[in-house]
């Protein structure tokens, strides 16, 4: 692809500036995503594989943030270098890229397609020789098959990857977070709170694992105010949240979901004129993302509570059959759901996740 063709220079400077904080993909005009599109579009014409990598590559860190999914030429993108990949026979890039595409299916609530994407990976992984990016695909379908409801087989694989990873191995904070979430469904809320805290240990040695913190400690605020220490769980909310805001909207979606998570703290302290305003910026913050539906209908779920809560009960119903079609667009049997109703209910462990 002639540099007379595309304006490398100009999608360099792009990528430059959409790494800073505060700038969002949303924030750019159309007319140099159009550049973008252009690249792809000259690259796919010509079979120029080489150079839909570069591209790849160059925006590559879009796609391990939580703010594109909504984005059609970022998506395009992420499609066309799985093929170009695939083409050049390169099994490194191939299984980096099908990963980058499970983790975002996965984010997204299409956990089927997410598990196939992330056991193609850890196949192409094992073949050139990558031991460690295998098990964290292999990791990842973990959370797939729990989101899923297949609990038994989400624990199998937790189990085993937990036994294959070094104790001093910081990534093992990965998993033990993931654990945390498992024995909360149960109502296990001790064990997941030190579970998260064993993660939380881990995950503060990373360097440059700022995001990651901020999620362990939205989900030991969970735990931790379910269990009664209402003042503890603010006090991480809190923290959470200031590591966020660092960020600029750059991880809408974790923002969205620390805030959801805060909501349904204080439904149970029943400040519900502060659900309200969290549930509205988590809505805000997601709908700008786009495509987060397994998200979405976690909000609104939790919206048709409070409205349960507060006596409008025909408002409730007509919310929850939002969520119920939310979740027949992903894929998910309603049958699942109320089944996790009644577990939580009964575990005490919150609203399902």
């Amino acid at each position: 692809m002639a540099d007379a063709v595309v304006d490398w220079k100009s999608l360099e400077s792009l990528a430059s500036r959409l790494e800073k904080p505060g700038i969002s993909p949303a924030s750019i005009a159309a007319a140099e995503w159009e550049k973008v599109d252009h690249a792809i579009t000259t690259a796919l014409d010509s079979k120029d594989w080489r150079a839909l990598v570069r591209l790849r590559l160059l925006f590559g860190f879009l796609l391990a943030r939580d703010t594109v999914t909504g984005n059609e030429i970022i998506q395009r993108l992420e499609k066309a270098s799985i093929e170009a990949a695939k083409s050049l026979n390169d099994k490194s890039y191939l299984a980096d890229f099908l990963g980058a595409r499970g983790h975002n299916l996965h984010r997204q609530g299409y956990h089927q397609e997410s598990i196939e994407s992330f056991e193609r990976a850890e196949a192409l992984y094992e073949d050139i020789g990558d031991s460690f990016g295998a098990l964290k695909s292999y990791y990842m379908t973990s959370l797939c098959l729990r989101a899923l409801g297949r609990r038994d087989e989400a624990i199998e694989v937790l189990n085993n990857v937990l036994s294959r990873v070094e104790p001093d191995n910081i990534w093992k904070g990965n998993p033990l977070q993931v654990k945390a979430w498992l024995l909360q469904d149960v109502g296990k809320l001790a064990e997941a709170e030190e579970s998260l805290k064993q993660a939380l240990s881990l995950q503060e040695q990373i360097e440059g694992g700022e995001i990651l913190v901020a999620g362990t400690l939205a989900d030991l605020a969970e735990v931790v105010g379910l269990q009664g220490r209402i003042e503890e769980a603010r006090q991480h909310f809190t923290r959470s949240l200031m590591i966020l805001q660092q960020f600029q909207g750059q991880y809408q979606r974790q923002e969205a979901r620390t805030k959801l998570k805060l909501a349904e703290l204080l439904i149970r302290e029943k400040d519900y004129d502060q659900v309200q305003r969290l549930l509205n910026e988590a809505d805000d913050a997601i709908r700008s993302a786009g495509g987060y539906y397994d998200l979405l209908w976690r909000i609104e779920l939790a919206r048709s509570y409070v409205l349960f809560r507060t006596g409008k009960i025909a408002d409730a119903i007509r919310k929850f059959r939002i969520v119920l079609i939310l979740r027949r667009a992903l894929s998910l049997p309603n049958s699942l759901l109320v089944k996790q109703l009644i577990n939580r209910f009964w575990n005490r462990s919150g609203l399902p996740r």
